[in-house]
C-alpha cells in the first residue's frame, strides 16, 4: 500500500465519522471502498496499467486557476 494524505471539508469528515460509527470501519477502509466502487471497478486491469503509465509520464494532467475549478472538474467525472 501507498500512504496518501487528503484534505477534506468539514462535511466530508462528518460523513466519514458517521459512517465509521455505523459500520465500525476505519476512515481508511471507507475511503478505499469508495475508490474501489467508484473508480477501480469501472476499469479493466489493462486500462488501469495504461493510466498509471500515462500518469508517470505526466500525461493527462491539468492545471486549474483555483480550487473551485478543480473541484468542479472532479465532481463532473
Amino acid at each position: 500500500m501507498t500512504r496518501v494524505q487528503l484534505l477534506l471539508d468539514k462535511k466530508e469528515v462528518l460523513a466519514l465519522r458517521r459512517e465509521a460509527g455505523l459500520t465500525g470501519k476505519s476512515y481508511s477502509m471507507l475511503v478505499r471502498e469508495a475508490i474501489d466502487s467508484l473508480y477501480i471497478s469501472r476499469f479493466t486491469d489493462d486500462e488501469i496499467s495504461g493510466m498509471a503509465a500515462a500518469a508517470k509520464k505526466g500525461k493527462g494532467t491539468r492545471k486549474f486557476k483555483n480550487l473551485q475549478d478543480a473541484r468542479r472538474h472532479l465532481w463532473s467525472l
